[in-house]
């Protein structure tokens, strides 16, 4: 009797185990279902993306080794994940938005309330999208079209692309690198006619120009030594 009750104990344990592990590398998706508990809670993973259905309200959402995306209509808080891109629809807002390395693409009318921030990946914004606070990345692209940035617009090594009468009501900051920009290409500036800058261009290493507004240009200010 107790060597079966042990083979069952065993049993369950390496069923539990088995599921686990079948579990790794899989989507959790959040929403679409009769049954779902998980209405304004948060949700995060590990070795695994994250889907949020449409029109659902969560709190923060986290993942590690893993996608995230977002489908229309979704509200969160903190959305944030390493080695792994956000993806956001239509009408999405959240808080704050952050990847290590992963890129960041918001749909039309996107809203984050404070920043959105990459490390090594590029941010794309649609039309109608507004920030809150800054928009930033160290090795990755920036592209707003007809975005309002109610911060300012950082980058390191990245090119920023800002077109279809974008609003930046701060600055736009060309950081230098900890490496004092050795081996890294030139980056770009793309500024279309019609994008406005409340602030100043502030340019700590070399960057190429391609402003369309002779107003604007007004705004360089060159803080590194271009002498050299």
């Amino acid at each position: 009797m107790f060597a079966l009750t042990s083979f069952k104990t065993i049993s369950k344990t390496l069923v539990t185990v088995s599921a686990v592990f079948a579990l790794s590398g899989c989507i959790i998706h959040v929403g679409g279902g009769s049954n779902d508990t998980s209405e304004g809670n948060s949700v995060s993973s590990v070795f695994g993306g994250l889907e949020v259905s449409k029109g659902k309200h969560v709190s923060n959402v986290s993942s590690v080794n893993g996608g995230i995306e977002l489908h229309d209509d979704v509200t969160a808080r903190t959305v944030d994940t390493v080695n792994g891109s956000i993806e956001m629809g239509e009408y999405v807002e959240v808080q704050n938005a952050s990847t290590v390395n992963g890129d960041i693409q918001a749909g039309h009318h996107f809203t984050s309330a404070g920043y959105v921030k990459t490390v090594n990946g590029d941010i794309s914004l649609m039309p109608n999208s507004k920030l809150g606070q800054d928009v930033e990345t160290v090795n990755g692209d920036i592209q707003l079209q007809n975005v309002s940035v109610n911060g300012s617009v950082h980058t390191h090594n990245g090119d920023i692309k800002l077109t279809n009468n974008t609003q930046i009501l701060g600055d736009i900051i060309f950081h230098q690198n900890n490496r004092n920009n050795k081996g890294h290409s030139i980056p770009k500036l793309n500024i279309e006619m019609g994008v406005t800058v409340s602030g100043q261009i502030i340019l700590y290493r070399e960057v190429d120009l391609n402003i369309e507004d002779a107003e604007l240009l007004k705004k360089v200010e060159i803080q590194y030594d271009n002498e050299k």
